[in-house]
């Protein structure tokens, strides 16, 4: 849909996908990191940045002859993170239900980056 030139990975490119990631998530976590919650703009960033980087590693990979699904690794260990902030509730409340939701969307759009 974006075109050819969006699956070409050049310096350009790859450059030019770090970089929204990290301003798109950026935008996220400073918003969570103004108002004190748990996780804040470092971990929004590190968790964005690290999808865009698995997805362009997978279509690396991919189009030199393997087949790798590195961005379903990279979604479990999502998984895991945002289980264990909804599991740091106190007196039977809910709490890091947004976090936990938060650090999917984050996930997804440095997925969505990478893969052009």
């Amino acid at each position: 849909p974006l075109g050819e030139s969006s699956q070409n990975l050049h310096e350009f490119s790859i450059s030019f996908r770090i970089l929204l990631s990290v301003c798109l998530a950026g935008i996220i976590g400073c918003e969570r990191s103004s108002k004190r919650h748990s996780a804040g703009l470092r971990t929004f960033i590190l968790i964005s940045l690290a999808m865009t980087i698995v997805m362009l590693l997978d279509i690396y990979l991919t189009s030199n002859g393997g087949v790798y699904l590195l961005s379903c690794t990279g979604i479990i260990g999502v998984a895991i993170i945002s289980v264990h902030s909804l599991l740091l509730s106190s007196r039977s409340q809910i709490k890091g239900l947004t976090t936990a939701a938060g650090l999917w969307v984050s996930a997804i759009i440095g997925l969505t980056i990478g893969a052009g």
